[in-house]
């Protein structure tokens, strides 16, 4: 995964209550489309277990930022290589 890459959210992302709460945001449903803003790599576990990226997903017509999720939540679908 790297910066451009086309991804497909493949969990549900925006779970956290506490968060969505204060924010007035709902959790955003698999399946959504967006591309990867920032890709950071694992630096608190040794061995790094894996690494982090932002992701800006088009929902219902708008963009919605995704922050610091674990690379997991999104498979590419399309490099920007």
């Amino acid at each position: 995964m790297q910066v451009g890459d086309v991804v497909q959210n493949v969990m549900r992302v925006r779970t956290n209550p506490v968060v969505n709460e204060s924010r007035g945001w709902k959790p955003i449903e698999a399946g959504y489309v967006g591309i990867v803003l920032d890709v950071r790599p694992d630096t608190l576990n040794n061995p790094p277990l894996n690494g982090y990226c932002d992701v800006a997903l088009v929902v219902d017509g708008h963009a919605v930022r995704c922050g610091n999720y674990s690379q997991g939540f999104f498979e590419v679908i399309n490099e920007s290589r």
